[in-house]
């Protein structure tokens, strides 16, 4: 390191001589080999309103060995949202969020450093909670136990920072009236007080805790007790949980079939509707009424839709299985446009990313048409029926669901024995089948979809079960791709190597977990993937109703052999008493 000068003290002698003449001033220097900071490492505090303050001290030592403090310095932070340091080395924190934060003290080219942790701390009483109650909790020693018990969210779980009206719930030791909930980062203790056993959060909340907190990373406990208005007794803490704040918003809408409950069931009509990430209200994207016809009689189910995000444009298939299509643009979120009704049927469909094609399937028959004009184009060569198209990000194939084994005349909805094959596309013709999971005895592979970059697909797999499907008749050990309860969601590369379960995504019990689609590419290394499942939400019971989940999937962790996924969240703003399915994310 470059030593420099450092001026200690400066002597000035008294006048001498003749009139107006001075000595020369003294000056005494050394050469600094050094600097540190006082304090080297500090905590503070910050409750919303008073900022935490420090400060610092810069110490130089000279190459004699001596040490003194300095002010000559220039003082420096490196994480601006944490607070910042004046030309004194005062250091005010934020008063927004808590951070992590480097301060830096220089003198030519010479530099000491400090390491500052700003902690949040937030006590929200809600409700007529007298302030003692905090006081109250702090004073008190809980006896650990079952109880309390969180009941929602799940362990492990992995949320958007800009994720509204996500719940916890849970519920209370014996004869508890009051629970304070506490969410800690190494940056942020917020403690929530109430007579409530549920508590609603806000995006605000999670970007309070993202900020400058990388790693995510949310320590949730919780404890309850009999209050009395002035003294707290019977304090019991319980179980522990994790979860993680991804750093970045997730982005786009989530589009999803509601089916109009009055129609008779999950194929009757109804609408497509809209959730904007991060609102806290679904709202009617597309229904039949939109048709200038009626949608009571149910005959006009467009459960079937897709995406041209290139064109602005949505696909809907009306009249449920191998019905018409139409094209509507949405170039205008909030006014949709029907473009034009074309003959041509398909059941599902996927558009090509450049927006010039769509494949459609028809009774186990695959249709290149034009988004143009909507007509056919060709005739795919599939070497068998076939259904779920999935066109990739970069436009190169398109996936299939492929089968052998089919129920009625609903079969590109209801087959058995699917297996996931690729067509390669050179934007004239389309290549041969190329198998990526093959076909088993006693297993179904279904609805694969790739990732938004593309070098991933997840797809849904069954094993045979008894039961009776929506359609209304038994199935005998049955792979059923149509509503299927065993239904799982699983992973591998673009390849088709990596085969990975996703265990956590899945959770535990027939769930019905079916038809996976993937949000747009965040800049980050999680990737979110929404699905339709049977569990139960249980802050506001659905019923047994499909609803729609999201889980968040870090894909790097499937090449090392881990399962990617992470317990999976439910998607707030839907409406727990219909049948929510078919979801697409939409990047608007």
């Amino acid at each position: 390191m470059r030593a420099s000068m450092l001026f200690l003290s400066v002597c000035l002698v008294a006048c001498g001589g003749s009139e107006g003449q001075k000595e020369d001033a003294e000056v005494v220097t050394s050469e600094l080999v050094s600097l540190r900071i006082e304090p080297a490492e500090v905590t503070l505090q910050t409750d919303g309103e008073l900022p935490g303050v420090i400060q610092f001290v810069a110490f130089a030592t000279t190459d004699g060995g001596e040490e003194v403090e300095t002010d000559m310095v220039s003082w420096a932070v490196s994480n601006l949202s944490a607070g910042d340091v004046d030309t004194a080395g005062r250091f005010e924190s934020s008063v927004l969020n808590g951070g992590i934060t480097t301060v830096t003290a220089t003198h030519i080219g010479i530099e000491a450093t400090a390491t500052i942790t700003v902690v949040y701390r937030q006590d929200l009483l809600l409700g007529e909670l007298a302030a003692g109650v905090v006081e109250a909790f702090d004073a008190s020693s809980a006896i650990a136990g079952d109880y309390p018990a969180v009941s929602y969210p799940h362990d492990g779980v992995t949320v958007p920072r800009n994720l509204n009206g996500l719940a916890f719930g849970w519920t209370p030791s014996a004869d508890a009236t009051v629970s304070r909930l506490r969410l800690q980062s190494g940056i942020t203790d917020m403690r929530v007080y109430t007579e409530s056993v549920e508590w609603f959060t806000t995006a605000d909340v999670w970007a309070t805790i993202a900020a400058a907190n990388t790693e995510g990373l949310v320590k949730i406990s919780i404890e309850s007790g009999q209050w009395n208005g002035t003294s707290l007794s019977n304090v019991a803490s319980g179980p522990g949980m994790e979860m993680t704040v991804n750093r970045l918003d997730a982005r786009g809408s989530v589009l999803y079939w509601e089916p109009d409950p009055s129609a008779g069931g999950g194929m009757g009509a109804g609408s497509i509707m809209r959730i904007p990430f991060g609102s806290m209200e679904a709202e009617v994207f597309w229904s039949a009424d939109d048709l200038g016809t009626s949608s009571s009689d149910g005959s006009n189910c467009m459960g079937c839709h897709s995406l041209s995000e290139t064109n602005d444009q949505m696909i809907i298939t009306h009249n449920g299985v191998n019905g018409q299509f139409s094209i509507v643009d949405i170039s205008d979120p909030d006014n949709p446009q029907m473009e034009r009704l074309k003959p041509g049927r398909a059941t599902f469909h996927s558009a090509s990313p450049d927006g010039r094609f769509l494949v459609g399937v028809n009774e186990g028959q695959a249709t290149l048409y034009s988004l143009f004009d909507g007509g056919p184009v060709q005739t795919l060569n599939t070497d068998g029926l076939v259904s779920h198209p999935d066109w990739s990000p970069d436009g190169g194939s398109v996936l299939f669901a492929r089968y052998t084994s089919e129920f009625g005349t609903d079969h590109d909805l209801e087959f058995e024995t699917g297996e996931i094959i690729q067509l390669s596309w050179d934007g004239s013709s389309f290549g041969p089948p190329e198998i990526l999971v093959p076909r088993e005895a006693d297993r179904n592979n279904f609805y694969p979809a790739y990732s938004p970059d593309g070098a991933y697909i997840v797809f849904n797999r069954s094993e045979p079960r008894t039961w009776v499907p929506p359609s209304g008749h038994t199935k005998e050990n049955s792979t059923s791709s149509y509503a299927h309860p065993a239904a799982e969601l699983w992973l591998m590369t673009r390849e088709g190597t990596h085969l990975t379960r996703l265990d956590a995504a899945n959770g535990e019990g027939d769930l019905q977990n079916s038809y996976p689609k993937w949000g747009p590419l965040p800049d980050d290394d999680v990737l979110w993937l929404a699905f339709s499942s049977k569990r139960t939400y249980a802050i506001d019971p659905s019923g047994g109703k499909p609803q729609v989940w999201v889980s968040a999937i870090d894909p790097a962790l499937i090449l090392e052999g881990e399962d990617p996924s992470s317990t999976a969240f439910w998607l707030p703003a839907q409406n727990t008493d219909t049948d929510n399915h078919a979801s697409i994310w939409w990047s608007k």
